[in-house]
């Protein structure tokens, strides 16, 4: 292996180091406010506080009859007691007074518990007594309080939700403490640039010798899904000068920019000569990592430009490994892929083992009721992208391993978590 390359969890260190410098460096600009209301999906780099206790009362975990007695003392009573319903408290209603000894009052779940009330007897362990709905007799006794106390599931002050991007169940977390407003951090304006003569764009006719560009609506779209903007430059011919030009504006406009293609060896790769031409500071050329070994990534003050391998599954794999955590520390989140550990469903074997590779994989159950096991899928290259319809995961070969056997337990990063 060369000395030149950089193994991918060294390349990964260096891309998180600079996204969180810019986040770190854009101070308060980093952040806005946002209506609750429109705050899926971003990203809360601040850890929250609850503001009020939860539940913010004692309140009955089930419909029942309030009883102002402990446990132990309604158990030493005599059985078949009659006991009367003096009212109902339903949610969002409160009772002041206590009920008296002999007296109940019929609750339901979510209603307060009034003050002197010891526990709730269920209402499936409570029969009318002589048919009347304001009598009721005990059928059996009671082994819990069936009442959710004050602060019981959260205190004010507590945490009620860390630094993440926010999900479905965070929204109703924060509203449930009454926070109608919330600071996220601002998305980060990405552009991406498609290189190649051979490329055209779909809905254009395929000359004899021309792709469809996908990297550029792949990149697009793995953009936004990873929380941030995508904005496309287009498709760039193999012209050193409109490269350049192009690069310029996308460096003016963007924080971040992508560009496809041109950042191997060949006569029209102009790619890194370009950039470096523009100020911009390469950090890594080429990383021990197939597919991806000709990545690149530099920064000019806090904007970074990646430049990735123009083969659509190196691009993909090469946003999901760097991009999407890079960009989340630029929104100061800590980014952790999602990864769990499996039983490969079949032999894995490679003749080179130079560099650390990740492979596509399907997760299937073997048999009935069998365990869930990793099925590598066979592809042939970086540029066959229509293995990533049906990859679920990629796992990951370290250098120098060349075999993994059947049911042996491999790291598989999921694609669908």
């Amino acid at each position: 292996m060369s000395d030149e390359l950089l193994h991918p969890d060294e390349a990964l260190a260096l891309v998180l180091e600079a996204g969180r410098s810019a986040f770190s460096d854009a101070g308060p600009r980093a952040l806005e406010t946002l209506p609750l209301a429109e705050a899926l999906g971003r990203y809360s780099p601040a850890a929250i506080a609850a503001t009020v206790d939860q539940p913010p009362f004692d309140k009955s975990a089930m419909d029942g009859f309030a009883v102002g007695l402990s446990l132990e003392e309604a158990a030493a009573l005599e059985p078949g007691r009659t006991w009367e319903v003096v009212g109902t408290i339903a949610a969002g209603v409160s009772v002041d007074a206590a009920p008296r000894p002999g007296q109940l009052y019929r609750i339901m779940t979510g209603a307060p518990v009034p003050k002197g009330a010891g526990f709730v007897q269920r209402v499936e362990y409570t029969e009318r007594a002589d048919g009347s709905r304001d009598l009721v007799v005990f059928t059996r006794p009671e082994n819990s309080d069936n009442v959710i106390r004050r602060g019981e599931n959260l205190r004010a002050g507590d945490t009620l939700i860390g630094p993440r991007r926010l999900r479905p169940a965070d929204i109703g977390n924060l509203a449930s403490s009454g926070i109608d407003r919330i600071e996220v951090s601002r998305r980060p304006l990405v552009g991406i640039l498609s290189t190649g003569d051979e490329l055209v764009a779909a809905g254009s006719a395929l000359g004899p010798a021309s792709i469809y560009d996908s990297n550029g609506p792949q990149l697009s779209a793995q953009i936004e899904d990873a929380g941030a903007h995508a904005r496309f430059y287009g498709i760039v011919r193999d012209e050193e000068m409109a490269l350049r030009v192009i690069l310029e504006r996308a460096l003016s406009e963007c924080d971040v920019v992508i560009l496809s293609g041109g950042v191997s060896m060949g006569e029209f790769d102009y790619v890194p000569k370009t950039l470096e031409s523009l100020g911009v500071r390469r950090v890594f050329h080429k990383i021990a990592m197939r597919p991806g070994k000709p990545t690149w990534f530099g920064m000019k003050a806090s904007k970074a430009v990646f430049g990735l391998p123009g083969n659509p599954l190196s691009t993909f794999v090469n946003f999901e490994v760097f991009i999407a955590p890079h960009l989340a520390a630029r929104m100061g989140i800590e980014w952790r892929p999602a990864v769990v550990s499996m039983p490969l469903g079949a032999e894995l074997l490679r003749r080179a083992t130079d560099r650390a590779e990740y492979l596509p994989v399907r997760l299937t159950r073997e048999g009935e009721g069998g365990a869930t096991v990793a099925l590598p899928l066979d592809y042939h290259g970086s540029s066959m992208l229509s293995v990533l319809s049906a990859a679920e995961g990629l796992a990951r070969l370290e250098i120098g391993v060349a075999r993994r056997a059947k049911g042996e337990l491999i790291d598989v990063r999921l694609l669908r978590a």
